[in-house]
């Protein structure tokens, strides 16, 4: 062992390696933490849209079904569900739907006059192809009279599927469930690069100073705040979207038996062999319902199923909740034999269940289905607490970027970014109200309320959208979005009133809670916003960086748009490259490639008639349906119009479209390609055809965004 001195300590070699040491320790911990910034930067920016669109219209679904009743603006009887006379409505369903072997559903809700039924196609295949029709729709439990989903479709509704994205067909609700892990990604880099700024932040948080200070004290104080329950909704959001994903590794443990997998996750799902047709009297629905309601203390009906019905081994199957007083989780379910009374199954609501109890926790954490009124309420605020931690973070990323020392070009893109965002955003207010106000005034005027509802909310939201965007002012726009969405919102108790005379003290004193919380429920709002509109004044528009920096719109040609020694030095750097495609090139070829790709996937289907496949499908009349056109449009004509029109088209706003088509087609191929491996891994030409279309929706998408840039 070599002693060392103990001057050595001292000398000046040891205090310069110290040095050195701690330096290069300082630039590690600084260069993480620029990435760890960039990170939440860059993930919260590219899903802050379609993020605050989540929480915004799933703060209004959390009250769905009192919107649906006061919307209806009919008096609810409020009866218990043991109480509905299910031998009624089955007996008139049976009459004009023949529903012996058929498996029924029944869906109780909690509150409404109505009632979910789902009627799945008859299992005798010996029966005409009629039989094999599937139904869904409503019934009113005390007239039986039946109602479409699209004829019984509400605002609430509307909001409650735009919260996931249903609108966009089959890839919605994945492409939620991308958004909601890129939250908690955003959520967890977050913390560790606010974290030495919370406290402090609490305590210096002054409106006065510089604008750019006050939304970022403001996004790092709320944010915390509602840490838990984002990080809560985060994760359960995460789970319901990608729930595929969830299931493929359990799959594996199953050895690919996806019917014992569902039974096991779902019991209640549980599908029964068809036997045959029993000749005994279908027993009474009614005397199992109460039953099963008598078996526990404080128990809540909320589904029920009948399999096989009129078969011999016909099962009935009723599940429901104890009530919150009673526990947090409480599921009982009762499966009996209808002819002999025997019980086949049986879930005590006091006896945990793992894999039943797990997803029913996660179910109540995201929908607030406990606690009542008052909890949906705690979960609306911390939801619009998110949608500011959402909007000041975008705000501060605009501020952030609006310097001198930028170039022009970075700041208007800065700027463009940020008025579509507040635009998109902002405008859900007022648009949301008009929409309350729109399906109260036109009660009853539309067959199909799901299409009027979808046409009049986009539109009016694509108007105020393309406005606001255009007015290139986000003090404007969110000062008026909160001025029209408190003035629309005062009149929504007043349409009410006036078309169907439930007003407010009305609505209270006949006990039709519901359309007056909804009525006070808007009351709040709207006061709220003109309050916050009130307080805000000039002189916060003019701490804001573009005020102190501005842009002039009118001048912008004679602007130095780019600078040309990186335009020239990029121009040089492609010259030496003997390999280089021109970037429109490279994107056209990739169109092309995309759209022939799904062709030769679609044509794939001739493949199978040598192989003795059926070329008809079921149903088929000879037209082809109208949204098979519209598929065929979406996936081969969009890529081959894309390709045209790069031909000719170069601007910045076609660029945005062109990534964002991209990156929906580009997520949908990836999942058509998991979903093949999992559920077609025999069709091996169709996984290698699907396989290079991921592959090149990938670099499409990669080269769009340089080209983009």
């Amino acid at each position: 062992m070599v002693d060392i001195p103990h001057n050595y300590c001292h000398s000046t070699g040891y205090i310069q390696f110290c040095q050195s040491t701690q330096s290069i320790y300082n630039m590690s911990n600084r260069r993480i933490y620029n990435v760890l910034f960039n990170t939440h930067t860059v993930s919260g920016i590219v899903i802050s849209a379609a993020l605050y669109v989540i929480f915004f219209a799933g703060a209004f679904s959390l009250f769905k079904a009192e919107i649906a009743i006061w919307e209806n603006g009919n008096p609810v009887s409020h009866t218990e569900r043991k109480d509905i006379d299910f031998d009624h409505i089955i007996q008139n369903l049976d009459q004009n739907i023949d529903l012996t072997s058929r498996d029924l559903q029944f869906n109780f809700g909690e509150h409404d006059d109505k009632i979910e039924v789902f009627i799945d196609r008859r299992k005798d295949s010996t029966l005409s192809e009629t039989a094999q029709e599937t139904h869904f729709f409503s019934i009113e439990i005390h007239s039986s009279e039946g109602k479409t989903y699209e004829q019984h479709y509400s605002v609430g509704e509307f909001l409650y599927r735009l919260h996931f994205f249903s609108q966009f067909p089959a890839i919605g609700i994945y492409l939620a469930g991308f958004v909601s892990l890129f939250f908690l990604f955003a959520i967890i880099t977050g913390i560790i690069v606010h974290w030495k700024k919370i406290i402090p932040n609490f305590y210096t948080f002054n409106p006065r100073i510089a604008l750019k200070r006050v939304w970022t004290e403001a996004h790092t104080a709320l944010g915390v705040i509602g840490l838990p329950f984002q990080l809560m909704f985060a994760l359960t959001g995460a789970y319901f979207c990608l729930s595929l994903l969830v299931l493929i590794p359990a799959n594996f443990l199953y050895d690919g038996d996806q019917l014992q997998l569902m039974e096991d996750v779902r019991p209640d799902r549980k599908v029964y062999e068809w036997l045959g047709e029993s000749n005994n009297t279908i027993p009474s629905f009614n005397e199992f319902a109460q039953l099963t309601a008598s078996q526990w203390d404080n128990f809540d009906l909320t589904r029920g199923f009948i399999r096989n019905y009129a078969g011999v081994n016909m099962k009935y199957i009723l599940v429901g909740d104890l009530e919150d007083s009673e526990g947090f989780i409480g599921i009982g379910r009762l499966v009996i034999n209808p002819y002999t009374g025997d019980i086949e199954s049986y879930k005590n609501p006091k006896e945990g269940s793992y894999i039943e109890d797990i997803q029913r926790v996660l179910g109540r954490l995201h929908f607030a289905d406990f606690g009542g009124i008052p909890m949906k309420l705690l979960y609306f605020i911390l939801s619009l607490l998110t949608c500011f931690v959402i909007i000041s973070g975008v705000l501060i990323w605009i501020e952030s970027r609006n310097k001198r020392s930028m170039t022009l070009t970075q700041r208007l893109y800065t700027a463009k970014v940020g008025h579509i965002y507040m635009a998109i955003c902002l405008s859900m207010l007022p648009v949301t109200a008009l929409a309350f106000l729109f399906v109260k005034l036109s009660n009853g005027y539309f067959e199909n309320k799901m299409s009027a509802i979808y046409w009049f909310y986009f539109l009016t939201w694509l108007g105020f959208i393309l406005f606001f965007r255009f007015k290139r002012d986000n003090y404007f726009t969110n000062k008026y979005c909160l001025l029209l969405g408190g003035i629309f919102g005062l009149f929504i108790p007043v349409a009410n009133g006036i078309i169907t005379k439930n007003w407010l003290w009305t609505a209270f004193s006949t006990h039709q809670f519901e359309i007056f919380f909804i009525d006070l429920f808007w009351i709040g709002i709207a006061i709220s916003s003109l309050v916050v509109y009130s307080k805000l004044k000039p002189s916060i528009k003019d701490q804001s960086s573009f005020s102190k920096n501005p842009i002039d719109y009118n001048h912008l040609k004679n602007e130095e748009i780019s600078t040309p020694s990186r335009t020239s030095e990029l121009n040089d750097l492609i010259s030496t490259d003997k390999n280089h495609i021109d970037m429109r090139t490279k994107i056209i070829i990739l169109w092309i490639f995309l759209g022939i790709g799904w062709i030769i996937h679609h044509i794939y289907g001739l493949f199978n008639i040598y192989y003795n496949e059926t070329l008809i499908i079921e149903g088929a009349t000879g037209e082809p349906p109208f949204m098979h056109h519209i598929y065929r449009i979406l996936f081969e004509g969009l890529c081959l119009t894309f390709a045209l029109l790069t031909v000719e088209i170069s601007k910045q706003w076609f660029k945005w479209l062109s990534l964002i088509w991209a990156s929906i087609a580009g997520l949908y191929n990836i999942y058509h390609f998991v979903e093949a491996l999992f559920f077609e891994s025999s069709n091996i030409s169709e996984i290698f055809m699907l396989a290079l279309v991921t592959t090149a929706s990938i670099f499409l998408i990669r080269n769009i965004f340089l080209w983009k840039k």
